[in-house]
């Protein structure tokens, strides 16, 4: 396990910081751990934490008033969130669950100001962060407005794999290392856990993914692909 202080050295948004500075934001960083289901924060509470990922899984969720659930983001090792409530002082937009075991850094508000005052880059970092997941979002939603379910939950699994369409596709196995049930996939793109559930042996019978317990493997990129440009 990586300590603190390497973990945070290996983000991109602080590759800029001495080590001195990695050191002073290792010391004012404290770390959480949370178990399958813990909610890190809840929606509506105080923006009073910037959050990192450090081990694990989080999903972003909203809970709707009939009990849905709906996914609104997955964050991995190395993802940042929390910072759009810590940025404009309003409460957290969503809650945040962990998915397995997490381990979480977070970074206090009164730090994050401090960090921001006196290192502008770090703070143009993370808003150009916020900027690809609202754009991330916009997407999806137009998709979930306008596209066939079958088209969604594609989309959703080259994102979730990082699958990019510029690359030889041919003989290239992606693999989504997150512990997603078909529930978790329905709530993302907004269907019922039947519809995910037989759109994805669909997918597994045409032998586009290969799917066991906690891990998806993409095995025919190009295919999946195909599947998320048809037109509807």
């Amino acid at each position: 396990m990586n300590t603190k202080k390497e973990f945070l050295k290996s983000l991109s948004i602080f590759s800029s910081l001495s080590d001195a500075e990695i050191n002073r934001l290792a010391e004012v960083t404290e770390e959480f751990t949370y178990k399958n289901g813990d909610y890190i924060f809840y929606e509506g509470d105080s923006p009073n934490w910037l959050c990192m990922v450090k081990e694990g899984n989080v999903k972003a969720i909203k809970q709707l008033e009939d009990g849905k659930e709906i996914i609104l983001h997955m964050f991995t090792t190395g993802d940042i969130f929390g910072e759009l409530a810590v940025f404009d002082r309003r409460p957290y937009p969503a809650s945040a669950m962990s998915m397995g075991q997490a381990s979480i850094l977070k970074l206090h508000y009164s730090q994050c100001i401090d960090l921001f005052e006196k290192m502008p880059d770090v703070a143009i970092k993370i808003m150009k962060g916020m900027g690809i997941k609202q754009r991330n979002f916009v997407e999806r939603l137009e998709e979930a407005l306008t596209a066939r379910v079958e088209k969604r939950i594609a989309s959703t699994l080259i994102k979730l794999a990082n699958i990019d369409p510029a690359e030889d596709m041919d003989e290239c196995r992606k693999n989504i290392d997150l512990p997603l049930t078909r529930k978790d996939i329905a709530n993302m793109v907004g269907t019922t856990i039947e519809t995910a559930i037989r759109v994805m042996s669909k997918f597994q019978k045409e032998g586009i993914i290969e799917s066991a317990k906690g891990s998806i493997t993409i095995l025919k990129p190009a295919r999946l692909l195909e599947k998320a440009e048809e037109n509807n």
